[in-house]
């Protein structure tokens, strides 16, 4: 305030100062100018009127000498020339009669009868000077300009002079101005300068400022209403920032995500969760118009727009891809109105789900009930057909009755295999990850679940043999689970080996993982199925399957046990034939006597 009130007083000064200096110079040189051009004017017709004096007496002498005598009489430059331009005879310098001057523009205002001074340098002494030149008069049987100059030097002269003065005469005022000014200003601004800083205080958060001002006028009443202010503001703004502080607890701490448009259709809020569920290419941020931000999902655009049209609550599923992976989003919108407007619409409020895996677990129950539906009903259909036979035909004799319980027996442990492998894949599925582990000998394990498995090798006539078959692995994870794992991958290679055939398997031991590979010379899995052989109930030979009595959920189990222990499985086919299966764990603790490769 101080400041401008000085700075008031400067710039009345000045622009007073100037203004007046301005005016005085526009008229001095106005004034100096025309007076200038008077005289040229005056002197141009009394050499005129002294030319055709002179051709009327006969005594019109060389033209070099005249403009020299004319010239010295007027203190000014004269110069003659015809009408087509070219210098007959100049007072200062004739060297300029090789110069034609039919171009300069005050010879060309005399050609068209205009008597009018120009001010312009002149080219031969490169001095600012002004030009007159008089209509063409007829002089000795031709027509003759006669041009005046005269350098403006004086006139600037005096200008520097006037400026010296108005400048001193700025200056003057300026310190006057600034001395008053200052002597003044301290008992006007001072008080305003208390209510200013008060008003930065509390514009920085400091909501605890008060002022005292005893001035008796209308700013110790503004002090007091300043003070009064504060005080609501200090009460408004702490209840506000609890609510503030509530409603992010609320917002982070929501699984769901939630955003809120205003009538405009800015974005009011939203919280993290919202942008992790949403595309990632979508730049979400507070002010922006939801139409321009929401370009990625216009569904989610359009539900909103679709909720401000209907005036009512609605609710859409929407899918897209993010990262290659299917997401599902189910989103409910609802109208904010105003209670102190009669429930003025003031906005959207949405409710963003992640429903990807409740949906994907939805298809994963659908598609397992319908499978394990599917794989009970044949055997069940086939028991359930001869029962009654049995029990409505009493005609069988001994062969054909024993036939049918054998058939009978066959399919109820069909069944007794599936509904294990179900609960099996249950169990791994609802334990916590790794289940309980120990510390085990691996070899000893698989050795166990050869001899196991031997029976059934034996009856095919398949070779079973491990490879090294000495040594000791020692490995940390759930021993349950390892022989299990095993059991499946191994039962498997038996079952799709065909009689007298081979099945190997072999121990590595690499940077603390175990390489356990089990390979047969059996049917093959073909390069398009690999992928899929692991899925439930997919078998890569269905026919064959059903011959060997699979329920097809062992490699299931198996890639489930594997992921529970940290490991991978691969299924490769070798040059030689049959399958390759490759199972690494991590978690070898000790090998002994084993040479560890890759």
């Amino acid at each position: 305030m101080k400041r401008k009130i000085v700075t008031s007083y400067i710039l009345i000064l000045l622009v007073g100062t100037l203004t007046t200096g301005i005016f005085s110079f526009s008229f001095l040189r106005n004034s100096y100018f025309a007076n200038m051009e008077e005289k040229l004017l005056s002197y141009g017709q009394l050499i005129t009127d002294s030319l055709l004096m002179e051709e009327e007496s006969g005594d019109l002498r060389n033209f070099f000498w005249l403009t020299q005598k004319f010239a010295q009489r007027t203190r000014v430059r004269v110069t003659l020339l015809d009408e087509s331009g070219k210098v007959l005879a100049d007072s200062a310098d004739n060297s300029i009669i090789f110069i034609n001057q039919q171009m300069q523009p005050e010879v060309q205002l005399a050609m068209r009868g205009e008597i009018r001074s120009i001010q312009r340098t002149d080219d031969t002494t490169g001095v600012n000077s002004m030009f007159l030149a008089l209509p063409p008069v007829h002089l000795q049987g031709q027509q003759m300009i006669i041009r005046l100059s005269d350098p403006i030097e004086d006139y600037m002269q005096e200008n520097l002079v006037f400026m010296k003065y108005v400048f001193m005469s700025i200056l003057l005022g300026l310190i006057i101005a600034m001395i008053v000014g200052l002597w003044n200003v301290g008992k006007i601004t001072g008080p305003i300068h208390v209510l200013s800083e008060a008003a930065s205080q509390l514009a920085s958060a400091k909501f605890s400022t008060r002022i005292h001002i005893r001035t008796r006028d209308e700013l110790e009443e503004l002090a007091g209403t300043f003070n009064h202010m504060a005080e609501r503001l200090e009460t408004m703004i702490s209840q506000i920032q609890a609510k503030n502080i509530q409603l992010d607890a609320m917002l982070s701490g929501m699984t769901d995500g939630v955003m809120a448009v205003d009538a405009s259709g800015s974005l009011l809020m939203m919280n993290r969760e919202l942008q992790r569920l949403l595309p990632s290419k979508m730049n979400l941020t507070i002010g922006s118009h939801y139409q321009e931000t929401l370009g990625e999902l216009p569904e989610l655009a359009h539900l909103i727009d679709e909720t401000i049209v209907h005036q009512q609550a609605l609710e859409e599923e929407v899918q897209f891809e993010q990262q290659h992976q299917p997401r599902v989003l189910r989103i409910k919108s609802s109208l904010m109105r105003d209670p102190g407007r009669n429930q003025q619409i003031i906005g959207v409020f949405l409710l963003v789900q992640d429903m990807t895996e409740i949906r994907k677990l939805e298809n994963l129950r659908n598609d397992f009930v319908a499978n394990v539906t599917h794989e009970l009903r044949t055997p069940l259909t086939l028991i359930s057909g001869f029962v009654e036979t049995l029990q409505q035909d009493h005609e069988l004799d001994e062969d054909e009755q024993k036939t049918a319980l054998s058939i009978i027996e066959l399919e109820t442990e069909r069944l007794k295999r599936l509904i294990n492998d179900v609960l099996t894949l249950s169990e791994i599925e609802n334990m916590q990850a790794g289940g309980e582990t120990k510390k085990f000998n691996a070899l000893l394990e698989i050795r166990e679940v050869m001899e196991w498995l031997n029976p059934l090798a034996q009856e095919k006539s398949i070779a079973v043999t491990l490879e090294p078959h000495e040594e000791a692995v020692l490995i940390e994870a759930n021993p349950g689970w390892f022989r299990q794992m095993l059991a499946n991958l191994l039962e498997n290679a038996i079952k799709y080996t065909p009689e007298s055939g081979w099945v190997t398997l072999k121990v590595q031991v690499a940077d603390h993982v175990l390489h356990v590979m089990i390979q047969d010379n059996g049917i093959g899995v073909p390069d398009e199925e690999k992928e899929l052989i692991f899925q439930r109930f997919y078998r890569a030979n269905r026919n064959r399957s059903r011959e060997v009595g699979g329920t097809g959920l062992g490699l299931t189990i198996v890639q489930h046990i594997v992921s529970e222990m940290k490991g991978t499985i691969k299924v490769s086919t070798p040059e030689s034939g049959g399958s390759l299966f490759c199972v690494c764990l991590p978690g070898v603790v000790n090998s002994q006597s084993l040479n560890e490769s890759s």
